[in-house]
């Protein structure tokens, strides 16, 4: 066997090792961008919301978004996302629609609503790749 011969094949190998480990690197950066893009569109949804309700409603004391809580369950595809404000609110249809705004505004649109929580479902190439509860707290 010849040295060209030699090299090739440690040359195929070292490129198939680097390969794999960039693939399953960015597997791991996808799901954790997409977790931080629906937090983002999440809390300024809420925040927008806030702030409308305050200007139109002189009756509703200030609001703020104090963190927006993402815990996965058991390592499935379900992530509940609690959003914490700094006071009640007192109608939360408004902050509901508000997300589902900030949500379509971000590229995600498969939103079903109900009268406590929004549930998000995000798709990759074989599957569901996330469902995500989101409630206000």
């Amino acid at each position: 066997m010849d040295q060209r011969g030699q090299i090739s094949v440690e040359y195929i190998l070292l490129v198939a090792i680097i390969l794999f480990v960039v693939l399953i690197f960015a597997s791991i950066v996808i799901n954790g961008n997409e977790e931080n893009n629906v937090a983002s569109a999440v809390q300024l949804g809420a925040s927008n919301a806030t702030a409308n309700m305050v200007f139109t409603n002189t009756s509703q004391p200030p609001v703020k978004v104090t963190n927006v809580n993402m815990t996965n369950i058991n390592n499935s595809t379900q992530v509940n996302v609690i959003i914490h404000f700094s006071g009640p609110i007192a109608n939360p249809v408004p902050v509901f629609n508000s997300i589902i705004n900030s949500l379509n505004s971000s590229g995600f649109n498969n939103i079903t609503q109900n009268s406590t929580a929004l549930t998000l479902t995000t798709q990759s190439g074989s599957g569901i790749r996330h469902i995500y509860i989101i409630t206000l707290g």
